[in-house]
């Protein structure tokens, strides 16, 4: 893929026997992630699929560093991310997350976060990834100011501002957490399209429900009881493993239907 680096053995994002539980959290209740070894290498995407609880929105906030480790380590392309300074990490690492948090500023300036000095037209090349062309007939446009303090979009707009903002400054690691779930089937299939191409460029980890989220990457893996229960691409996946393809099923995806309330009210 065009142009990720680190391609030797240590390249890519690792987890290495991560383990994680809550601070809080009783002394006999298990941990949400028991032992996580994981590669996703250079240049490649990876869906993580899971049933609810299972720990996949905690997995990818270890990523920028929104929990901190109990145990072991994640890497990117060699390098510890727990020795590097947050600003380092969080220019390496873009995220989008089911529940997308949109900032009391113009919708310009909220994509641009953390994206300094990216163009007017790096602006509008994300904004078309993410199909967010409804922003041209906000009052006005880029600069109309949304939030708290500002006008409320609907959450299949909050999450393509949130996509937009995660890939405007070509990131390394893209990290998304079922990032169109809020989108109709239309919409979601030309977000689909145009992220394709956005992956080719970056490594990436995409917490994923659909099978149609699962085909925009080169492999799966397969998230039970707080470990990696299996790792393969989507056909062998549904070949090899029951639990995959129950989740992959219609019945799996039903009992996805609402918000994941058990990791999303963590």
């Amino acid at each position: 893929s065009g142009g990720v680096r680190g391609s030797g053995e240590a390249g890519g994002l690792r987890f290495e026997g991560v383990a994680f539980r809550y601070p809080d959290a009783p002394a006999n209740v298990a941990p949400v992630l028991a032992r996580i070894d994981l590669r996703v290498r250079p240049g490649e995407t990876m869906a993580l699929v899971g049933g609810t609880g299972s720990g996949k929105t905690t997995l990818t906030a270890l990523v920028p560093r929104l929990h901190e480790l109990t145990a072991g380590r994640i890497t990117l392309d060699g390098e510890d991310i727990a020795a590097m300074p947050r600003e380092r990490l969080r220019e390496l690492v873009s995220v989008a997350f089911e529940e997308p948090t949109l900032f009391s500023a113009s919708v310009g300036e909220n994509v641009l976060m953390g994206a300094e000095g990216a163009s007017a037209e790096e602006l509008g090349r994300a904004l078309d990834v993410a199909q967010a062309g409804f922003v041209k007939s906000l009052p006005h446009g880029a600069g109309t100011q949304v939030g708290e303090q500002g006008l409320s979009l609907s959450g299949g707009q909050r999450q393509r501002l949130a996509l937009a903002r995660a890939v405007v400054g070509q990131p390394r690691f893209l990290v998304l957490d079922d990032p169109l779930s809020a989108l109709d089937v239309h919409t979601e299939a030309l977000v689909e399209a145009a992220l394709r191409r956005v992956l080719e460029e970056t490594t990436a980890l995409v917490v994923a429900h659909r099978p149609s989220t699962v085909m925009l990457a080169d492999r799966v893996a397969l998230l039970s009881g707080g470990r990696i229960a299996a790792v393969g691409t989507h056909q062998e996946l549904l070949r090899t493993n029951e639990e995959y393809a129950w989740l992959m099923s219609g019945a799996g995806a039903v009992a996805k239907a609402g918000p994941d309330s058990e990791e999303g009210a963590r």
